[in-house]
């Protein structure tokens, strides 16, 4: 696979990606609650996007979820770590994102709920 295979690779990737993560934002939207729905997006995003090298001397990269499984399964559970850890680290900050769109949310929805009582 030479580099120009590698860059469309991830660019269909990445557009796929994103029409499922606005797919599944719709449904979540409005099925269950905002901040349910804002945390089960994050997640989603963080298990898709989080890029980690498929060798650890190569610059070649892969979904952290793709490599950690296959890392897990073929050569062994402490090769798997190696792409874990960014995982880890990006579900994190996808948790503390939720949180803060949920204050976000939830300071609208009382400012909203304010100016429709000073209203009548």
């Amino acid at each position: 696979m030479d580099s120009s295979d590698y860059l469309v690779a991830w660019g269909v990737y990445v557009a796929a990606g994103i029409v499922f993560g606005f797919l599944a934002w719709r449904v979540l939207r409005k099925y269950l609650p905002r901040e349910v729905a804002y945390l089960l997006e994050c997640i989603l995003l963080a298990l898709m996007f989080t890029p980690a090298k498929v060798l650890s001397d190569q610059t070649i990269m892969a979904p952290a979820l793709m490599v950690t499984m296959l890392d897990g399964l073929t050569i062994g559970p402490k090769a798997a770590i190696r792409a874990l850890i960014n995982l880890v680290l990006t579900l994190l900050v996808a948790l503390v994102t939720a949180a803060v769109l949920s204050v976000i949310h939830r300071v609208r929805l009382r400012r909203t709920a304010g100016a429709n009582l000073r209203s009548e």
